[in-house]
Order: C-alpha cells, then structure tokens, then sequence
C-alpha cells in the first residue's frame, strides 16, 4: 500500500489562488457538503487516480523501509496534477510512458485536462468549513521558446500562472521558494536551493489543507500512553482519546476508521493493522484489485473508542525513482525522451520532488505539500463499541468523501 500527498503550489490563503472560504468550526450549525458529480468516465478516473495513489505510496514506502524506516507523507493528487501538466508537454513514447504511470492511457488530452480541471474546482467549493487551496506554476527560461500551445491548455484547465525568468539570478530561486511559501500558509519555505541554467522549465503544483474535526477530541482526555514500534519498542507519546460515533470496519489484516472533518465532505481514513500484522500487508493488500473499494463499502456507523497519538510529519523526497518504477523511466532519459510539444529544445525530466508537511491534534488537521517537476534541456540541447487504539505504527489517507480523491497519504512509524 502506498501513502502519498501531492502538492504543487499553493496559493492557499494568499491572493492569486482559488480557495474555499473557511469557517472556524465554532459550533454554528454547517452546510451540507456540495456533492460533486461525476459522470462514468470522470469515476473511472477516480478509480485509475486511486490505483496511481496506492502504487506511488508503495514505491515510496519500500523504499523509506530499506532505508532510516521513518515517518513520511506523500500527496498523490498533487504529483498527478503536476505530473498532468508535463504530459501536455510529451509527445510519442514519452507520453505514452506518462499516460501508462498515471494509469490514464485510455483517455485524451482533453478528457485528462477537463478531469483535472472539474476537481480542482469542484474540491475547492465542497466544504465551506475546510480550508483548502490548489495551486499551479509554471516557471520558463526566458532564452528559450516556448510553444504557445503548451502554455494555452495549462492556463485555460489548471489555472497555472506562467513566467519567463532567468535561471541565472539568484533572485529567482527566491521568488519560487515565496511562491511555496504563499501557496502553503508558510509550512513550506524552500522547495530549490538553486535553478539550473540549462532548465527549460519548473513545473509546481501546491495544495494546502486546514480541517477541523466534526468530532474533536477533548484535551483533558489526552494523555501520555506507550506507542510500539514494529520493532518492539516503546515510546511513550501524546495519546488523544475520545469515544464516539464513527464508520468503522474491519477484516483479517486491519482496522480501518473514518474520522470527518467540517460538514463531512472531508476525512481522514486511519488504517491499523491487527495483531500479528504489519504495515507492509496493508500496502500489499491495498494493491490488489478492488481492495479499496471493498474496504469503504465495508464501512458502517459504529459506536469507537478511539485513541489516536498527536503527530507531526514533515518530509521530502525525489520521487525520480518511484516514477521509474512505475513505468516512466523514458522521461527521464536525455537521449529518448519526447518534450517537443513544450518546445523545439530537446528536454527530458531531470528531478521530481515532493515536500509535505501535517500536523493533527484535538482540534483538526493542518497539510500541505508542493511538487516541483524540473525539465532540463538535453542540450541546449459493525453495530458494537470497538477499540480502535492506534498504539503502534498506522497509515493514514484524507481524501474527498464524494469522489473518493485521495488528497495525501503518510505513515506513522515512530516517534523519534
């Protein structure tokens, strides 16, 4: 299974970026969620969004296992918004590579393109009392061309403000990074440390996510309780609890609760395997056809004493070698791959990072994450009480109730 969150620029709560307006969750009574409608081709999309999701989180998963086994949290929605953006740029088998690894290729440009544009919109206006913003830019090297065409299709369906700099002032380094920084409520700084004259461009997408819980939890009931390491140590942290009303299931290898915030168009999902069972049979398992689908259909309103630890995540990743895996690995290859529908310059995908931060406590959560893609010039060239204790390493995913849009995906393993 696979835990990830995307983000490519947020223009969260600044000017400059669409959002959703925000009420503080203050006991007035809400608005019902604004259903998002989708016809059959749009779910379907979903439904590939989903498999994306899961096999993305996988690939970062096994790879922070057989390395420091650390806490992490990946945005799938914003690298496939970002990673979309690019393709409009690809052509031949490159493109093909791409559609392939977004699990998109049964679609058109403009199929893929107005999807992207529906969610954007449509998640921005489904709670009022959720704070989210969707963001997108496109930073150009102003010595070289860019086909018209390219810069169109991503201003007209992802709103992307588009920019010819120069990638040899220091001083754009700094206005990206402000961009991140504006686009995120300030949980992301510095996304580039330096900008490469032989880029053609950098591709950002950036999301920002604030939602308070519908059930909060009561501080007076969080206490210092043990949280067991896979490994068998115990570390004592900062345990919320409350019991509640939630949707609940389970099967052989996990439990799984829904936790809403605001007017419930929003939640988060928490995955805790059972005893015996560890997080990899979860990712395994999230793998397998219509595992997702059977689980969320599996859910029903249950009475759940729930104990779930504070917890903080700020993470960072270059995903070159995940997208590899997943089939993309041309994009990234000088010699083979095929962006001449962004220019007449030979380019290929030189890096993609991810930078993600949540934060979840009694009142709600706080996330955001920012994806940047650098193209570079090849030259230039059950009705029961049950517990649900998250007392030792879990996975969570928030995501859109009415589509199912998985916004971001993380792993808690430790508290180091």
């Amino acid at each position: 299974m696979r835990l990830f969150v995307l983000v490519l620029g947020v223009g969260g709560i600044l000017s400059g970026c669409e959002k959703s307006e925000n009420g503080e969750g203050n006991g007035t009574q809400l608005p019902d969620p604004v259903k998002i409608e989708l016809k059959a081709a749009e779910k379907q999309m979903v439904a590939s969004d989903q498999q994306f999701a899961f096999e993305f989180f996988a690939n970062i998963f096994n790879e922070e296992a057989a390395d420091q086994d650390k806490n992490f949290m990946v945005s799938p929605f914003s690298l496939s918004m970002a990673l979309a953006m690019t393709w409009n740029g690809a052509g031949g088998e490159t493109k093909t590579a791409m559609q392939h690894t977004l699990k998109m290729g049964g679609y058109s440009d403009d199929e893929v393109n107005g999807y992207y544009k529906k969610m954007k919109e449509a998640l921005l206006k489904t709670d009022a009392s959720t704070k989210l913003a969707i963001a997108n830019s496109i930073w150009t090297n102003q010595n070289v061309k860019i086909k018209p065409d390219f810069i169109a299709v991503n201003k007209s369906y992802y709103n992307a403000t588009v920019e010819a700099v120069s990638f040899n002032d220091p001083n754009t380094v700094k206005r990206i990074n402000k961009w991140a920084a504006d686009n995120t409520n300030d949980l992301i700084k510095e996304v580039m440390d330096e900008t490469d004259p032989m880029a053609l461009m950098y591709l950002l997408n950036a999301i920002y996510f604030k939602g308070i819980w519908t059930s909060k939890f009561d501080a007076r009931n969080t206490s210092k309780m043990p949280f067991t390491y896979e490994n068998g140590i115990q570390k004592s942290v900062e345990m919320m609890k409350q019991k509640s009303d939630f949707n609940y299931t389970e099967n052989q290898t996990l439990q799984m609760v829904e936790l809403p915030y605001g007017n419930q168009a929003f939640s988060m999902l928490v995955l805790l395997p059972k005893a015996g069972k560890k997080l990899a049979d979860i990712t395994a398992e999230l793998q397998q056809s219509a595992a997702w689908s059977n689980l969320k259909s599996g859910l029903r309103d249950s009475e759940v004493e729930l104990f779930l630890p504070k917890f903080k995540t700020e993470y960072s990743k270059r995903l070159n070698d995940a997208l590899v895996n997943m089939g993309m690995g041309i994009a990234f290859n000088p010699g083979q791959a095929d962006f001449f529908r962004m220019s007449d310059a030979s380019a290929f995908i030189s890096f993609v990072d991810q930078f993600t931060y949540i934060s979840t406590d009694e009142v709600g959560t706080e996330a955001a994450a920012v994806t940047v893609v650098g193209v570079e010039l090849t030259s230039i060239q059950p009705s029961k009480t049950v517990t649900f204790n998250a007392n030792r390493p879990f996975i969570y995913i928030i995501q859109e109730k009415s589509t199912g849009a998985i916004l971001f995906m993380g792993a808690v393993k430790n508290f180091d």
